[in-house]
C-alpha cells in the first residue's frame, strides 16, 4: 500500500482530519497520480487531494529524477491554484489549503505525501447527470455558463485548462459550478514538464489538431484554442451525451484516421471537416428544440477543426478570437429565457 493511500485518521495543518478514503470511480479517467480522502474540520467537511508519488520507487526507476517531476507537478498546481484564489476567481475550484504530512513507521522520503484541500462539491457533471437520469435543459444550460465564465477569468490570467472535461467541472449544493483539477494547466511564463507534450490532458477529449500532430508555435491559439474546442465539446455533452473528438475519428474513413495517416494536417483536413459537418447533422437531430440552434453554433464555432476558425465569429482575426467573453452575454440569455419558459409551464401545470 503506498504512503499517499494510508491517510486515514491523519491530522493535516490547521486543525484538519482526514476522516475517509474515497475509491477511485471506475469509469472515471482522472486521479490516476492521487488518492482523494474527507477530511473533517469543526464539523466542516473538505476533500483532499493526495498526491501519489509511489511509482518514483518502483524498480529501475531513476528515484531522484522522477521524484523532481511529481513535485514540480505538485508545485505547479499548487502555484496555479494560489494565483486563481488571490486574484478571487468565483468559478474556479481553488485550493482551500495545502501542505504536507507524513505517514507513520514510512521513511521521511517515501512517507511524505504533499496534499491540496478543496470545498467539498456535491459532485461532477456527469455523476450529477448519471445520478438524475434526465438532463434538466435550465441546468445545463446554467453549468455551460458557469464553465464559460470560468475559463474567461483563467484565460484573462493567460493561464489554460487544457483538460476541461465533465469529471472536472464540480457543481455544488448552492447552485454554482466551476472548473477543477489545474494539474495539466499551462501559464504564460511559467514553464512545467508537460508543456512538452503534444496535449497534456486526457486525450479522448482532444482536439484534432494536436492528434495529427498540429501544434501552433504560439501560447494563445494552441493552449485556449484547446480550451475552446473542450468548451464546445461540453456542450454537446451536455445536452445530448456526445463526445465530439470519439465522434469525429469514429466517422472518419480508416485511412484518414489520425494512427493512420503520415502526412501533415492540412492534407487530412478536408476530410476531418466532411466528418464534422456529419457530426453536427446527427447532433442537430438530437437536440432539445427549446436549445437547439444555439447549442448547434456554440458547438460548431468551439469545435471546428481548422483552429484558426475556432470562436465566435465576430472574433475570427481579432485578438481577442481565443477567449470567451463574446459567448457570456449570449449564455445568459439563454439561461433567462430558458428560467422564464420553465416558470411560465409551472405556473400553468404544463409538465
Amino acid at each position: 500500500m503506498t504512503a499517499s493511500a494510508q491517510l486515514e485518521g491523519l491530522d493535516l495543518r490547521d486543525g484538519w482530519r482526514v476522516i475517509r478514503n474515497l475509491p477511485r470511480n471506475p469509469n472515471g479517467s482522472g486521479g490516476t497520480f492521487s488518492n482523494s480522502y474527507l477530511a473533517e474540520k469543526n464539523g466542516r467537511v473538505a476533500f483532499v487531494k493526495a498526491f501519489d508519488f509511489s511509482d518514483a520507487f518502483e524498480p529501475g526507476v531513476d528515484t531522484l529524477k522522477r521524484l523532481a517531476v511529481l513535485v514540480s507537478s505538485y508545485e505547479h498546481e499548487r502555484d496555479v491554484l494560489e494565483h486563481c484564489r488571490g486574484r478571487r476567481l468565483s468559478h474556479v475550484a481553488v485550493a482551500i489549503d495545502h501542505g504536507y504530512v507524513d505517514v507513520p513507521n514510512l521513511g521521511q522520503v517515501e512517507g511524505r505525501v504533499y496534499y491540496l484541500l478543496f470545498e467539498q462539491a456535491a459532485g461532477d457533471i456527469r455523476c450529477q447527470m448519471d445520478e438524475a437520469q434526465t438532463s434538466d435543459l435550465v441546468w445545463c444550460m446554467r453549468a455551460l455558463r458557469s464553465v464559460c465564465l470560468g475559463l474567461a477569468q483563467v484565460h484573462r490570467e493567460i493561464i489554460a485548462h487544457q483538460d476541461l472535461k465533465p469529471s472536472n467541472v464540480l457543481a455544488y449544493d448552492d447552485g454554482v459550478f466551476k472548473i477543477a483539477d489545474f494539474g495539466r494547466s499551462s501559464k504564460r511564463g511559467a514553464s512545467i514538464w508537460h508543456d512538452d507534450l503534444r496535449f497534456p490532458g486526457d486525450r479522448t477529449y482532444a482536439p484534432p489538431e494536436l492528434l495529427y500532430g498540429f501544434v501552433a508555435p504560439d501560447f494563445v491559439p494552441r493552449r485556449m484554442g484547446t480550451d475552446l474546442y473542450m468548451l464546445g465539446n461540453l456542450a454537446a455533452f451536455l445536452f445530448t451525451g456526445t463526445n465530439m473528438t470519439g465522434s469525429l475519428l469514429a466517422r472518419l474513413d480508416p485511412q484518414h484516421h489520425w494512427t493512420k495517416w503520415s502526412s501533415d494536417y492540412a492534407g487530412v483536413l478536408p476530410y476531418v471537416q466532411e466528418a464534422f459537418a456529419r457530426v453536427l447533422e446527427e447532433l442537430e437531430g438530437r437536440l432539445p428544440a427549446e436549445v437547439k440552434s444555439f447549442v448547434l453554433g456554440f458547438v460548431r464555432q468551439l469545435c471546428n477543426p481548422e483552429p484558426k476558425r475556432r470562436g465566435h465569429p465576430k472574433a475570427i482575426g481579432r485578438p481577442d478570437q481565443y477567449y470567451c467573453e463574446r459567448y457570456i452575454a449570449e449564455l445568459t440569455h439563454t439561461v433567462t429565457l430558458l428560467e422564464l419558459r420553465a416558470r411560465v409551464a409551472a405556473r400553468s401545470g404544463v409538465a
